[in-house]
């Protein structure tokens, strides 16, 4: 749609908003990077429940989960952005791809009246919304660095030679998880050998195999570790070192969860994970974004706009446990409560 179709389209919807009939309840609408991980899936589950416990409180709320298929499609994702806006959403949840090109449609939103809470990933620019709700990622990264460190020198390797195999370019989140791990090494193993910093593994496994594959081969008989910042990269990575016989002798850092990363950390494929917390994320951004509608100012008694949702190291000794499961199997997210999911993880344990 041109540019100029897609202002009219918001500013007609910020005009007549206040005369055409309003449903009954609120509408949020949540839009995820794309629909294919597991993580966004977590994440539509956190917000449901979110709606369904607000309705056990008399408060009506009905989630539209709506986001491009993939998680490069940047303009897709803007225009699910203006669509929305344009079609009247009481507010939006938002995990934007880029944190400078989606500034403007987040922008439109603003203008329009229409509150958003961004998620997952930041934005350059923070005037525009009412609430940031997201994992810690930078202190993610640094868990990430301080395990595959401790993992190696136990191992012997006080001179360890590694690979960071970042993401995406603009990816806000990954890019903090990929500061941190660099910081956390360079503090506790300033000995360390990069070998490589400057691959990215793109969006999807397949496209994480088609990076790792030369890049594992050149550096073979080298390399004693690889970070990999999100689900798809590090399952991809591992596949390609299953295919040229590394496993368990490459050790393998990774971050999110899905059922093959998860396996791959039985199987001892993989040293560890660090976990956010997807379900909780799409519960209180929800949460957050109702009582803001609803007059509250989510912000008081804070220094910013931020909310983390935590982010815990998964290994092979508690990748089964119950605290675990929570984080990531549907089951066990459906059993967390109320109260632990708005007051923070200290009242889960």
């Amino acid at each position: 749609m041109p540019r100029f179709f897609t202002y009219l389209l918001v500013a007609l919807a910020a005009m007549v908003g206040g005369c055409r009939p309003q449903p009954e309840g609120y509408t949020i609408v949540v839009i995820p990077k794309g629909l294919t991980h597991e993580h966004w899936q977590s994440v539509h589950r956190g917000a449901e429940r979110c709606a369904q416990d607000l309705a056990a409180e008399g408060i009506s709320v009905h989630i539209v989960f709506d986001g491009p298929l993939r998680e490069r499609d940047a303009m897709e994702q803007i225009r699910i952005v203006d669509r929305r806006v344009a079609t009247g959403a009481s507010g939006i949840v938002f995990a934007p791809q880029n944190s400078r090109t989606m500034t403007a449609c987040v922008k439109r939103a603003d203008e329009a009246g229409i509150p958003v809470v961004v998620i997952d990933s930041d934005l350059v620019e923070k005037d525009h919304y009412v609430k940031y709700v997201a994992t810690d990622n930078y202190h993610g990264g640094e868990l990430a660095g301080e395990h595959i460190i401790a993992t190696l020198k136990r191992q012997g390797k006080d001179k360890p030679r590694l690979i960071l195999f970042r993401y995406a370019v603009g990816s806000e989140a990954t890019e903090q998880r990929e500061k941190g791990f660099e910081d956390a090494v360079k503090r506790i193993c300033p000995e360390a050998v990069w070998l490589s910093t400057d691959k990215y593994a793109g969006a999807t496994r397949d496209s994480a195999m088609r990076e790792a594959g030369p890049m594992v081969l050149q550096f073979k008989d080298q390399v004693d570790a690889i970070f990999a910042p999100n689900e798809s990269s590090a399952t991809g990575t591992v596949d390609v070192l299953r295919s040229q016989g590394l496993n368990k002798k490459v050790l393998v850092m990774g971050f999110d969860a899905s059922k093959p990363l998860l396996q791959s950390i039985r199987d001892g494929d993989v040293i560890g994970s660090i976990l956010q917390d997807p379900y909780r994320m799409g519960y209180v951004s929800t949460w957050m974004c109702i009582r803001h509608l609803r007059g509250e100012d989510i912000n008081k008694h804070r220094t910013d706009m931020s909310l983390s949702t935590g982010e815990y190291l998964v290994t092979k000794e508690n990748v089964d446990s119950e605290f675990v499961l929570g984080l990531y199997d549907p089951s066990a997210q459906a059993k967390r409560t109320t109260k632990a999911l708005r007051e923070g993880p200290e009242a889960r344990r």
